[in-house]
């Protein structure tokens, strides 16, 4: 899956470039995600007997709603500007299992987030990942900021250590994905999306965690 997500860049090219270093984005590369999250995979997600990790988010904050199990659920809380954040879908849906089995076989420890995201919204604020970060977009139209963190690179992500972002200057760059495209974030890259256009944005985000021995070789 990674290999056919990096499109025309090889995986040699990839970790020596790119890996931990900068970001990439890829026009129609993730089209084989499209599948693994539609609304459909969405309900059987939100309706799993082993439950993913549910955040309801709203203007760069968590919010005190219920967790919808249903898609009509789901549709009251996007009407009302309100999104989901789901951790370790890969619990829910065996091929979102797999595609983090996929990414853990070519790198390292890896989990799977699903994003909702209602119309011209976003969820969370800038911020950063210690996780790499392997994003496809299943719906929707989403752009995506982000810059190079030098001002807490050397601190674990957490609430506090985000608020050293009103200190940033590095340059700002981006890219808007439509359904089928691919970027990469590497690890505590400050970063932030809004959905744009008038539906909801859904999107798979592959966090990872490379073995030292792939980051030996960058």
């Amino acid at each position: 899956m990674l290999g056919e997500w990096l499109g025309d860049v090889t995986w040699n090219a990839f970790r020596e470039r790119h890996l931990r270093k900068e970001p990439l984005a890829r026009a129609c590369t993730a089209t084989s995600a499209l599948p693994l999250l539609t609304w459909d995979v969405l309900e059987r997600v939100l309706a799993a007997k082993v439950p993913a990790d549910v955040l309801v988010v709203a203007k760069g904050a968590l919010v005190d709603r219920k967790v919808p199990k249903t898609l009509d659920e789901l549709d009251a809380l996007l009407a009302a500007g309100v999104g989901l954040c789901l951790r370790h879908a890969e619990r829910c849906h065996d091929g979102l299992a797999e595609l983090a089995r996929g990414f853990e076989k070519s790198l390292g420890e890896a989990q799977v987030q699903l994003f909702v995201t209602p119309p011209g919204a976003h969820g969370f604020t800038w911020h950063y990942d210690d996780e790499d970060v392997f994003i496809a977009q299943t719906a929707g139209t989403k752009d995506y900021y982000f810059r190079a963190n030098t001002v807490a690179a050397d601190v674990a992500a957490d609430g506090s250590a985000f608020l050293r972002y009103s200190a940033e200057r590095s340059p700002v760059s981006g890219a808007t994905l439509i359904p089928g495209d691919f970027l990469y974030l590497p690890a505590r890259w400050w970063h932030r999306a809004i959905s744009q256009g008038d539906t909801p944005s859904l999107s798979i985000s592959v966090g990872v965690r490379p073995r030292g021995a792939v980051l030996a070789r960058t």
